[in-house]
């Protein structure tokens, strides 16, 4: 695959992760749980199920369009498709991983809304910045 094609899908992969990893650092400030002695660590480890079912699950429904076919609804919807699988599927790893017998509804809700927040707007400005590269370039 040609590197002008795979920059634009790089460059949003990483985007989402760190969408994903700002959600879980501001939960754990808010929460006051982070691992004191190695805070990156402890914030890697705490985002792990997310990102983990976010890669898997971005890949199946194809969150990430070939550069020809990037288009800010395209971005958004599966964005928005892939996040709604992979949010509970990471909630029920963390669970699990955690040894917790359930999620809580609130965390459950609080974790499609905010973080699928976060990576939408990530989104919509990376759609944003592709059309202005884009208009430039026809130029």
């Amino acid at each position: 695959m040609n590197k002008n094609h795979t920059l634009p899908r790089l460059i949003l992969l990483l985007g989402d992760l760190v969408a994903i990893i700002l959600f879980v650092y501001i939960g754990q400030q808010d929460h006051n749980t982070t691992n004191i002695n190695n805070p990156i660590l402890g914030l890697l480890q705490a985002s792990f199920p997310f990102l983990i079912t976010w890669i898997i699950v971005a890949f199946i429904v194809r969150a990430y369009p070939s550069s020809q076919n990037i288009t800010i609804r395209r971005l958004l919807v599966r964005g928005l498709n892939a996040w709604l699988i992979a949010a509970p599927l990471g909630l029920m790893l963390r669970a699990f991983l955690l040894e917790r017998g359930g999620i809580p509804a609130i965390f459950m809700l609080l974790t499609l809304l905010v973080a699928g927040a976060f990576i939408l707007i990530w989104r919509l400005l990376f759609g944003l910045i592709w059309q202005g590269i884009q208009a430039r370039d026809k130029d």
